[in-house]
């Protein structure tokens, strides 16, 4: 959680949770690298960051609308990693990029519907500004305010179009986990409250499954051992365990190859 200040805004961010966004990114890394050795799932390496910063903190009855296709929100979200292996909580198949920002619209507000406390969080393969579709579904989101938080990997739009919108469009480095975490949890806040959707437009981060060359992971050891919170034995500890974990939830179900090379959306 963030700590408080005496005013009520978010001041620092705990060490237990630096520990947990560093450890859970570690984690993610590590069950793709299995995932992509069985099956064709476009690969989310070096998005670690955003994908954990925006998903850490999400409740039960909150939704992760996820594109491409991975098996990463599934285990944010939660699930047995067993079930995470063998395949999606549930999934459907889609084509066309223009597509994206409209369903993830049309899931926030229909979850919304059924409990004004749910937020929704999308991770957009492209900015949804550059289709007729996508700007349609923004100004729909905005105008009923819905709950709901969008990442994408690129620039904002101009400031005219943003203005058009009615609700905020921030740009983060995609690749510092601490800084979308911050980002993420004001607009989540702000979503829950009522306050309507937001915008994350991310930097740096790789497409291409190859990490970047400011690798979040790195980046963060580094931001951690500054802080004196991070130590080999963590990494190595978390990597041994998880690993563990792996290997046994693979012996009892028996999975030998994930089937999900249809996937093209992730939802959870």
């Amino acid at each position: 959680m963030l700590e408080k200040s005496v005013d009520g805004a978010p001041s620092i961010i705990s060490s237990d949770k630096l520990r947990q966004l560093y450890t859970t990114m570690l984690k993610c890394r590590i069950l793709e690298s299995h995932v992509r050795k069985f099956s064709g799932v476009s690969s989310w390496k070096g998005r670690e960051a955003v994908a954990t910063a925006a998903a850490i903190d999400l409740q039960l009855h909150d939704a992760i609308v996820a594109f491409p296709s991975t098996v990463i929100p599934s285990f944010l979200r939660g699930t047995a990693l067993q079930s995470v292996l063998d395949s999606h909580s549930a999934a459907q198949k889609l084509n066309k990029s223009q597509a994206e920002c409209a369903l993830a619209t049309g899931i926030a507000y229909a979850r919304s519907v059924e409990n004004k406390e749910s937020v929704t969080v999308a991770f957009l393969s492209d900015s949804p500004e550059r289709y007729d579709g996508g700007r349609e579904a923004l100004r729909f989101a905005g105008e009923h305010k819905l709950p709901i938080l969008y990442l994408y990997g690129g620039p904002l739009p101009d400031a005219m179009q943003a203005y058009a919108y009615g609700f905020p469009l921030i740009p983060v480095d995609g690749n510092d986990v601490v800084a979308v975490y911050r980002v993420a949890h004001e607009c989540l806040v702000r979503a829950r409250q009522g306050g309507g959707p937001s915008m994350i437009a991310h930097s740096g981060c790789s497409r291409n499954g190859a990490p970047a060359k400011n690798d979040p992971i790195l980046k963060m050891e580094r931001y951690l051992s500054r802080k004196g919170l991070f130590t080999d034995e963590l990494k190595l500890r978390t990597i041994r365990e998880f690993e563990k974990a792996i290997a046994a939830s693979r012996k009892a179900s028996g999975s030998r190859k994930i089937q999900q090379e249809s996937l093209q959306v992730c939802i959870v």
